[in-house]
């Protein structure tokens, strides 16, 4: 039985689990395949190694050509319409042709080429994205406007990272303590305080430690991979098979990587 832990000292966005799980093994090729299979054809998937601290991790960036713009998720929050006030100052003018529903989603999810765990997974992580901005916002789940997170890059983040936890066979996912962490996010609605109304929201039950950092360490992405698919849990007693990392795009002074470990019970 696979095992997947995810160490997220320094949070989880979609781009870092993606890029987690092709750190340990799983095929951008097949993923990119199975993503156009769904009529998700208007991106190019670039991953590359990068140094994070002396850290060797995998960097995902979701591009569309013929823009001159690409989403950096764990940068500009890859949640519906919100913009963080960092570096990085892209105007997503783009984002708005991208605007879906759930019912949109699953669709796209249901007509692809995927394995039935890989389509199961997929589905879940949206419906509960999808539960948790209707909480937040006061509406029906199949009213909701996923904005960004419909946009083609949380898409390819999801979709992309159940398509890859299909690949590696994994059968079950810890997650530890996750980091809790201070600030504020601009978005439509107004200035939130970190974490995200969503975030929190999908993370009702999940222990958190302070970090003491000033920024968006979980993303909604992060939050609903983790509501739908993963267990809390102290490091489990397995077997060590791989050690892979997922790199975020913002620097809080401490490395800004998901550590994926998959083991073997």
């Amino acid at each position: 039985m696979k095992i997947l832990y995810w160490d997220t000292f320094a949070g989880i966005s979609g781009d870092m689990a993606l890029g987690s799980l092709i750190a340990l093994g799983a095929d951008p090729g097949i993923i990119v395949n199975q993503l156009h299979s769904m009529g998700l054809t208007e991106f190019v998937l670039d991953v590359r190694e990068r140094q994070v601290h002396g850290i060797k991790a995998t960097d995902i960036n979701v591009e569309i050509p013929g823009q001159n713009l690409e989403y950096d998720n764990h940068e500009d929050h890859d949640h519906h319409e919100h913009e963080h006030e960092h570096d990085h100052k892209h105007k997503h003018d783009y984002e708005h042709n991208h605007n879906r529903r759930l019912p949109d989603i699953r669709k796209m999810i249901i007509s692809g080429d995927l394995s039935e765990r890989a389509r199961m997974n997929a589905l879940k992580v949206f419906n509960v994205l999808a539960e948790a901005e209707a909480n937040i916002h006061g509406t029906t789940i199949d009213e909701v406007h996923f904005h960004e997170v419909g946009a083609v890059d949380s898409l390819v983040d999801i979709v992309g990272t159940c398509i890859a936890l299909d690949q590696l066979d994994i059968d079950s996912i810890k997650v530890s303590t996750l980091p809790w962490s201070h600030g504020f996010v601009k978005c439509a609605h107004g200035t939130l305080p970190l974490p995200a109304p969503a975030s929190l929201m999908l993370l009702k039950g999940f222990k958190f430690r302070d970090s003491g950092i000033t920024g968006e360490l979980i993303t909604p992405t992060g939050a609903a991979l983790i509501r739908a698919l993963a267990e809390q849990s102290t490091f489990p007693e397995m077997a060590l098979l791989n050690v892979g990392y997922g790199s975020g795009k913002n620097d809080y002074g401490i490395p800004s990587l998901l550590r994926a470990v998959l083991g073997d019970i």
